[in-house]
């Protein structure tokens, strides 16, 4: 009997180590599958500077068919990210913390994107160059050919604008960025 009760908890050892062997095996799997992964597919922050590496601000403005068609100062579009945001409610301020962060990934922190050839908006919906529709972007007054690649400076004043607008629309477009107020060199 004495035997028969010793094979028993033997056996319960064994398969209580068994299971933890499995369960070790696991984690060390799934520890290693994710290590794969960062490897293969680094995240977009990896080449940017740390947080506070700088604080720089710029206005900006989206505007499709002539007119602004994302009001940046709501809460979906506020603080997203540490790298860069609008803050405080103003949708017209990006704010920069970190060395070399591009104006694309302000657009990724809110699920949409843009490049020399469209700009996606959080519903989905792309407006892309179409031949009589066009995407320009503009710095400081000046057509600037970056356009997601484009890493703020302190001060800039940054157009995107989609469709079919003559000079005097984008001159009022650029008119409206020349409104608002960019804080140089403040923290």
């Amino acid at each position: 009997m004495a035997k028969d009760r010793a094979a028993r908890l033997g056996k319960k050892k064994r398969k209580g180590q068994l299971i933890a062997i499995g369960v070790i095996a696991a984690v060390a799997i799934g520890i290693g599958f994710g290590v794969y992964n960062y490897m293969q597919n680094p995240p977009r922050s990896q080449g940017f500077g740390a947080v506070g590496s700088a604080h720089e601000h710029a206005a900006f403005k989206l505007f499709i068919n002539n007119e602004e068609s994302v009001d940046f100062s709501l809460p979906q579009y506020q603080v997203k990210s540490r790298f860069i945001h609008f803050e405080a409610g103003d949708g017209n301020l990006v704010h920069r913390h970190a060395t070399g962060v591009d104006m694309g990934f302000l657009f990724e922190t809110f699920g949409m994107k843009f490049d020399n050839q469209c700009v996606t908006l959080t519903s989905g919906t792309s407006y892309c160059n179409d031949g009589e529709n066009t995407l320009k972007f503009f710095v400081n007054g000046v057509r600037n050919d970056m356009y997601d690649k484009y890493v703020l400076k302190d001060g800039d004043k940054i157009l995107l604008s989609y469709g079919s607008e003559s000079d005097e629309q984008i001159r009022g477009q650029l008119n409206v960025l020349d409104l608002i107020t960019v804080p140089v060199g403040q923290q």
